[in-house]
């Protein structure tokens, strides 16, 4: 019976050190293939403030435009480009008004990023 006690104390524990650390909370999500993109592709990590998740997109590869949704909010770029590919964030759909772009080299907030909850990014196009 004490070690069925001691496993049900870790465990707990274990979870009350787990939400401490951010675990519990709304953080941002870990895509294994988004942590660390593949060789000449990025992702773009979003806050839904519809419904208050956390998600990647990607990974994505160049010369493609993709729209984020209203209530999508790019607020991390993991970015593992090869060597002459920009990332440009737009202020509209569709790639049509540009915020500005990043080189191949950059992980990091988006363009256009104010805070988790607010992005002037609405569309992205790597090329």
């Amino acid at each position: 019976m004490r070690i069925g006690k001691r496993l049900v104390t870790f465990a707990a524990s274990s979870l009350l050190l787990a939400a401490a650390i951010g675990f519990g909370t709304a953080s941002p999500a870990q895509a294994e293939t988004c942590d660390l993109p593949p060789v000449g592709s990025m992702c773009v990590h979003i806050h839904n403030t519809s419904n208050d998740t956390w998600y990647w997109y990607g990974p994505w590869y160049a010369c493609e435009v993709h729209n984020f949704g209203s209530s999508e909010m790019p607020t991390w770029i993991n970015n593992n480009q090869t060597g002459g590919v920009w990332t440009t964030f737009y202020y509209k759909r569709d790639g049509v008004d540009p915020i500005r772009s990043v080189s191949q080299d950059y992980s990091g907030r988006p363009p256009g990023y104010r805070d988790a909850n607010f992005s002037a990014a609405y569309s992205v196009r790597v090329c």
